[in-house]
């Protein structure tokens, strides 16, 4: 309750302007949609196998996020979610913008949960490529990637809301903490269209 008196007293004074508002259905949506698909996530982390291409991806290779998104059964798994996350919205008939701003300030509000699944389910994925590394350590590789498979999930929910996709990536990006300077936006917009498309 003090946050919306806060967040209306800030709308009142100019410091929140018509373009940060969000849609408080949507915003509900984003909420429970987010909170649903990461517990699909974790529960379904015990599917993710072991990756073929775990000896493949070295340190000079650097990262690829379409290879390390490519572990076995994570992007059907990251698809799943995104329905999940989808169908809520469209129930309320809420779409483009009002979905991106709600993503974005509940996907920033998650991301931490996020990060921890998605780094579990990778570091399962790829023994090897993330031997010894923490998802909550800045300097690792694991954190870059499990912030980029990140930023595709939430992109991906905002494509299936009808946003065209590098206006979701712009969205969705502005509200992560980081960790996708790893990654170029065409990488992250390619993973967000193949796990919408699921």
């Amino acid at each position: 309750m003090l946050i919306q008196e806060a967040k209306r007293w800030q709308q009142l004074a100019g410091i929140i302007t018509e373009a940060e508002q969000v849609d408080p259905v949507a915003d509900k949506d984003a909420e429970q949609g987010l909170k649903l698909a990461l517990n699909m996530l974790k529960s379904g982390a015990n599917s993710v196998q072991l990756s073929p291409n775990d000896g493949e991806i070295d340190e000079a290779a650097g990262l690829a996020l379409g290879l390390i998104a490519g572990a076995p059964g994570l992007i059907n798994l990251a698809g799943k979610a995104v329905n999940g996350i989808a169908s809520i919205f469209q129930k309320d008939k809420k779409q483009g913008t009002a979905v991106g701003n709600a993503l974005k300030h509940w996907g920033h509000q998650l991301e931490e949960a996020y990060v921890d699944a998605i780094g579990v389910i990778l570091q399962k994925s790829f023994p090897k490529k993330f031997k010894g590394q923490e998802v909550q350590d800045k300097s690792s590789q694991l954190y870059d990637a499990a912030h980029g498979v990140y930023a595709a999930i939430l992109a991906a929910a905002a494509i299936s809301s009808g946003m065209g996709a590098v206006d979701a990536h712009t969205a969705i990006v502005k509200g992560l903490e980081g960790g996708l300077s790893a990654f170029k936006t065409s990488e992250v917009i390619a993973l967000a269209q193949k796990i919408a498309a699921v």
